[in-house]
């Protein structure tokens, strides 16, 4: 029992610094997770100290994809401990293993999820500084859940006060470092925004950008080495999708893309790549029928209810009207004269008709 409200049931993770629980509240119904600090490393002043941002810098954000911080104890007589809400699912590195490299829009789409969450957390002062496939936990239905703001820099706190900073050590995995955190200079929205497009690149290919096992030229090949094109990995990944993610992992964080928003304007067309088709398809399936007005798109147009059968005749007239060139009228139709010979002879024979008839009467 922990802060005598949560009984732990069993453990389901080990990290580093701490050992994940699933746990019951004495007083809810709904199971939780318990991040508990390991006990070896509960006399680390610094340990304790990043054990503490990682709580309170996630307990005051809030979004769908980033994991929610119920509560937080630090008591007398037991570890500190901070309380999340349970996930079930893997993380991305698994996914990755299991699956290997994904298709662009569902790797476009995961990644959009992400940027969501940064930019709430960019927005509220608080920079990641670790984003990486250990901390993109995906649950059902592919939802992204970012995890560990235990080295985040919170922007209102100068650089002596960050955590790692005030020893000049490295913070965060080499591998997903930009090359200014390798530098152990300030890290801003766009080195996540860097860390980002790392894991969009092997979520693609398979592999990391950089890619060097010893550590210390991995460091030496962070600062210096362009990572090749993604579509140079797979062919099958469109260009201009290849020099977004180089875009994201440029060298210069000027270079980059400012904001996690602006990230996302940039991913958002490709993570619909592959629904595109059949939204299309809906949608001219659902327009109704378009008649030619002669109007330009941008004109406005009032629907018209449509006419009567037998108004139909009138259709004619009034489109010559709006016609860009009027057609001429028809020639009118011959009209036949009778002759002055046939008239007469009309004449006589009527005459001679009603005097047979006078004479027939008499008789």
């Amino acid at each position: 029992m922990l802060g005598q409200r949560y009984q732990l049931r069993q453990r389901i993770g080990v990290g580093a610094m701490g050992i994940v629980y699933e746990a019951a509240p004495v007083d809810a119904e709904d199971a939780v997770a318990i991040k508990v600090l390991q006990q070896h490393l509960m006399d680390d002043d610094a340990v304790l100290a990043r054990f503490k941002r990682e709580a309170h810098a996630t307990a005051r954000l809030s979004h769908p994809h980033l994991v929610r911080v119920k509560d937080f104890q630090c008591n007398e007589d037991e570890p500190p401990f901070m309380v999340m809400e349970l996930l079930r699912g893997q993380t991305l590195r698994l996914l990755l293993k299991e699956q290997g490299p994904l298709p662009v829009a569902r790797a476009a789409t995961l990644a959009l999820q992400t940027l969501s969450a940064l930019d709430t957390a960019h927005k509220a002062g608080v920079i990641h500084r670790d984003i990486k496939p250990d901390n993109l936990f995906i649950v059902t239905g592919d939802q992204v859940k970012v995890l560990d703001f235990g080295v985040a820099r919170l922007l209102h706190e100068d650089d002596a006060r960050s955590v790692g900073a005030e020893a000049g050590a490295w913070v965060g995995t080499p591998s997903f470092m930009p090359p200014e955190q390798v530098r152990c200079l300030p890290v801003d929205a766009r080195g996540d925004v860097y860390a980002l497009g790392a894991c969009l690149f092997q979520m693609v290919t398979g592999r990391q950008p950089i890619d060097v096992a010893d550590t210390v030229a991995l460091f030496s090949a962070i600062i210096e080495q362009v990572p090749p094109l993604a579509s140079q990995l797979r062919p099958d990944v469109p260009e201009d999708f290849a020099r977004l993610i180089a875009r994201a992992l440029n060298k210069d964080p000027a270079e980059r893309f400012a904001t996690a928003r602006e990230m996302a304007d940039a991913l958002r067309p490709w993570a619909q790549v592959e629904k595109a088709p059949t939204l299309r398809l809906v949608e001219r399936l659902s327009e109704p029928a378009v008649v030619d007005t002669g109007l330009d798109d941008d004109d406005e147009v009032t629907q018209l209810e449509p006419a009567p059968l037998e108004a139909k005749v009138d259709a004619a007239p009034v489109r010559s009207q709006v016609s860009a060139e009027p057609k001429p009228a028809p020639a009118p139709k011959p009209v036949r004269r009778r002759s002055p010979w046939r008239d007469n002879l009309l004449v006589v024979g009527a005459t001679l008709v009603g005097i047979v008839v006078g004479v027939a009467l008499g008789l």
